[in-house]
Order: C-alpha cells, then structure tokens, then sequence
C-alpha cells in the first residue's frame, strides 16, 4: 500500500508541477552568474529577485566601476571610497558570495531599505540594512546611509 501511496503522490506532485501551480524555490543569486545589466532597476516596488541580482553585480569583481558608480547616489564623489572598497572584493567570486534578502523591501517615496544577508559558500556571513535612493528613475545604493546605519569599517567618506 505504501508503495503505491508513493506512485500517487509522485504522480499529483508532478500534476501540479506541470500545471504551473508550483514552483522549485528559486535559487540564490552568485555574484559569478551576475552581469551589468543587473545594476539597473527601475521598478517602483522592484522584487526581491531584482534586488538580489542588483546586489549581487555590484559585488561581481568581474564588472567595471562605471555601473557601479552610476547606481550609487552621488557616485561620483562617492567613486574614490567605493575603488577603495571593491580592491577588497577581488575574491569574492572565489567564494561565491550571494545575497539572501531576508526582510523588505520597504518603500517610502524614493526611499527603499531592504535587509540583505550576504551568503558565502552557502552560509550567512554578515546580515546588514542597504539604502537606496529613487533618482531618475533608477535605484541608487545610499552608501553613506548604509555605512553609518551598519557602522562600515574605516569610517569611509563618499563625499556627500
């Protein structure tokens, strides 16, 4: 009886599956399957996916400044910090380092905060609050919010 009480449920499981009325979860996002195009989100009320991928590119080593610094607000003062961070984040896709949103994302206006727990080697390393801001359309990283909500070490300066 058990045998065939496996079969059936198999069988409804994969019913369902078909259908559409489920889905796998979705796998976390690695920061060495990101790409640019990533950094770019312009929804209102953009998903956690989006979020995720955003966070991930950022901390792809393998991607240029430029994007980073058009997705940071006030990036361009914000740049000289910023290098000085992501000379540190050169290994990171050695470690395959992910961001896991654990809570948000909460949007007030052009304000959005989302509590992120960066993943490495598929264990939560650090869990810290990043802060956006709504410019143009685009979702810009609040780095100086970040840092003084999170207490960043070196006490950074992004100038602004």
């Amino acid at each position: 009886m058990s045998h065939l009480l496996k079969i059936v449920s198999a069988g409804f499981f994969a019913l369902i599956i078909g259908l559409g009325l489920a889905s796998p979860a979705a796998a976390d996002v690695s920061i060495r399957d990101s790409v640019a195009s990533d950094l770019y989100v312009r929804e209102a009320n953009p998903s956690v996916h989006q979020l995720e991928k955003q966070f991930a590119a950022f901390w792809n080593p393998n991607i240029g400044m430029d994007p980073k610094i058009e997705v940071s607000y006030h990036g361009s003062s914000a740049r000289p910090a910023l290098e000085m961070v992501m000379q540190q984040s050169k290994t990171m896709d050695f470690f395959s380092i992910q961001g896991r949103v654990v809570e948000g994302p909460t949007v007030s206006g052009d304000s959005l905060s989302v509590r992120v727990n960066g993943v490495m080697a598929g264990y939560p390393a650090t869990t810290m609050t990043y802060y956006f801001v709504r410019e143009g359309g685009l979702w810009k990283y609040d780095w100086k919010r970040i840092c003084q909500e999170n207490q960043c070490s070196g006490d950074p300066d992004f100038g602004y």
